[in-house]
């Protein structure tokens, strides 16, 4: 028995050993090292976003593929909010407009141009009607540029005419916001 004490005696002092010789702090400073191979598929794309034009009103959201844009309060007569423009005032209606960039950015396609068309996602509330760049929006797709270039800022204009007629007798209501969502496609040609 006491042989194998002094073993086990012995196996401690020899644990000991490097634990005097090698502080703690010489210890904390190993390292080590790995490698990760990664595997990348490039896809190709396009993304189309809303940017904010120095002529127009602000976007809410832009910079980004899904903006917001606020003409404020409109009338046949008197001051607009900054950035809105009345274009023509006639009998039966009004028309106001503003302005706002796309930006559409490619990446990884063999394509030189695209198209962009636009569409209400609903049809407009009564008494309006919407359009861009002199195009008018139903809620079927129009095309609005046929050969535009990637990876540019390209100002576009969004035309409200509104009826001068009395609600209920084809005019807007008045004093309550109306709005109207604006769907927009770019498709590669």
């Amino acid at each position: 028995m006491k042989v194998h004490f002094d073993i086990v005696h012995s196996l401690r002092w020899l644990a000991l050993v490097p634990a005097l010789l090698f502080p703690l702090s010489a210890r904390g400073q190993l390292t080590a090292s790995g490698t990760i191979n990664g595997t990348l598929i490039n896809g190709s794309g396009i993304a189309l976003v809303f940017e904010q034009d120095p002529s127009g009103v602000s976007l809410g959201g832009a910079g980004s593929s899904a903006a917001s844009l606020n003409f404020g309060t409109i009338a046949a007569y008197g001051t607009l909010s900054s950035g809105v423009t009345r274009t023509n005032v006639g009998t039966n209606s009004f028309t106001v407009q503003t302005y706002f960039d796309v930006a559409v950015i490619e990446g990884g396609l063999n394509s030189n141009s695209y198209t962009l068309s636009a569409q209400l996602a609903t049809a407009a509330p009564t008494g309006l009607g919407y359009g861009v760049d002199g195009v008018t929006l139903t809620t079927a797709a129009q095309n609005i540029q046929t050969n535009g270039t990637y990876n540019t800022s390209v100002q576009h204009s969004l035309s409200s005419v509104v009826s001068t007629a009395a609600p209920g007798a084809g005019g807007p209501a008045v004093g309550s916001p109306l709005t109207t969502t604006l769907n927009f496609t770019a498709t590669s040609n």
